[in-house]
């Protein structure tokens, strides 16, 4: 498993040089930065401390989308709940969920510009929402802080190295079951905003491997019903 920590609009470069650094002190060195180029910034070399080989190898998207179209499973943090009808993790709780999810390829931790965080539209890009509860009423951590909390977490994961992706098979990726349901559901004429939908595609990224991959042959079976019912 690939741990990728993919930061929206960042607007500092001192802050981007602290999350390489947090990034390098916990083992990690995917770093993905969306719609901004300060990573390229004198200040962002100076704040990494030795970790400057990050801020070169990141990589740059000039969309969300973009960003995240290759990865297995997306995780959102915010600072805070948002009063929505979300499953909301703690960075610890994050941790269980990927040890029972060994087969991902590619994991996105997602975070926000310092100034706003993640818009709602772009959290509902993600497939998880992961939050840091904070001891006292304080707007936010600081983003370098923030991503060392996650990357301290994550560090701990024993999980065996990612295969060649031709090695690994499509039940094993979260978002390609949302996908496969969500054609479901339109097979269906099953509205995503109806109850149900909302449930299943709120819970899909919770389940374990063994029971993404049940699902996935599950789906495989009602896709091959339904073409038999057209033929």
């Amino acid at each position: 498993m690939d741990i990728y920590f993919v930061l929206m609009s960042p607007a500092r470069a001192e802050n981007v040089g602290a999350a390489a650094r947090a990034m390098k002190t916990m083992g990690f060195s995917r770093l993905r930065i969306v719609n901004s180029m300060v990573h390229q910034e004198a200040a962002a070399g100076w704040v990494a401390h030795g970790a400057q080989e990050i801020l070169a190898t990141a990589e740059h998207f000039v969309d969300l989308p973009s960003a995240l179209a290759d990865m297995d499973l997306v995780v959102a943090t915010t600072a805070r709940r948002r009063g929505q009808q979300q499953v909301y993790l703690t960075a610890d709780e994050l941790k269980e969920q990927l040890q029972g999810k060994p087969d991902l390829r590619r994991v996105a931790i997602l975070f926000g510009c310092e100034e706003s965080g993640l818009s709602n539209e772009q959290l509902a890009q993600a497939d998880l929402v992961s939050y840091l509860p904070l001891k006292v009423d304080y707007p936010s951590l600081n983003l370098g802080q923030a991503i060392m909390l996650y990357a301290y977490e994550l560090s701990r994961l024993e999980l065996p190295a990612a295969a060649p992706s031709e090695e690994i098979p499509v039940e094993t990726q979260v978002r390609a079951l949302k996908q496969r349901i969500h054609g479901l559901f339109g097979d269906l004429a099953i509205s995503p905003d109806e109850k149900l939908a909302r449930w299943v595609m709120s819970g899909v990224p919770m389940l374990k491997q063994r029971d993404l991959n049940l699902l996935h042959l599950l789906c495989k079976d009602l896709e091959r019903a339904l073409r038999g019912q057209e033929s």
